[in-house]
């Protein structure tokens, strides 16, 4: 896949999540019932930027949490 589509994929679904945390800080201050809204807008941006990751990075980023979320014996 073309590297400046991939780019666009990584910075436009960054621009959603940073979108999701300040509408998260809205809903704090002022309890909105937006949730439905955000967890939308989070599920399409963290899509983008999965689809904008290298594939070496999305195994390096899998290898991290499975690491973490194993329990330590």
């Amino acid at each position: 896949m073309n590297n400046d589509f991939k780019g666009l994929c990584l910075f436009l679904g960054m621009i959603g999540l940073a979108y999701v945390a300040m509408l998260l800080v809205l809903l704090a201050f002022t309890g909105l019932k937006i949730v439905k809204s955000i967890l939308v807008i989070f599920v399409l941006s963290s899509s983008l930027v999965a689809f904008g990751l290298k594939s070496e990075v999305k195994a390096r980023l899998i290898r991290v949490v499975k690491r973490k979320l194993s329990p330590h014996i």
